[in-house]
């Protein structure tokens, strides 16, 4: 099952301005000032962001919770996954919004995400394993 990623206002303002200030800078690169390498710079760039824009997601397949943030990706045993609490972190996570729950896993693994359908995420994980415990901010949630 996938699940995509909650989109802030605010991060898509961010990823769309330097999307726009990317492909201005193309522009200049292509017809202003001819620059191979401004040239490929920025395709890469837009490239990468476009990526993470629309390629973040959450997919729980074969006992795996595998996220992917662009052209990153992670897999996770869902067996091995401890905790889950809610996170309003800054901090840099394959997210697009800081309405987030945090996955403990492992000894000392976590990672922050953001489904959009945060009831079926959780759902289907204890559905896979029940002994993945909750705060108590999920009360309202399950």
């Amino acid at each position: 099952m996938v699940f995509p990623s909650r989109k802030d206002v605010w991060m898509g303002i961010v990823v769309w301005t330097t999307i726009v200030f990317f492909l201005w800078v193309l522009y200049r690169s292509i017809f202003v000032q001819l620059d191979l390498l401004g040239i490929i710079a920025m395709v890469v760039l837009i490239y990468f962001l476009g990526m993470i824009w629309f390629n973040t997601c959450y997919k729980i397949e074969n006992n795996n919770l595998k996220v992917s943030f662009g052209p990153f990706k992670k897999s996770i045993d869902i067996k091995e996954i401890t905790s889950i609490r809610k996170t309003k972190n800054i901090f840099t996570a394959p997210s697009l919004s800081f309405n987030r729950i945090e996955i403990y896993y492992g000894k000392y693994g976590s990672i922050q995400i953001s489904p959009i359908d945060l009831q079926a995420f959780i759902s289907e994980l204890r559905k896979e394993n029940p002994n993945i415990q909750l705060n108590n901010k999920f009360n309202k949630y399950l």
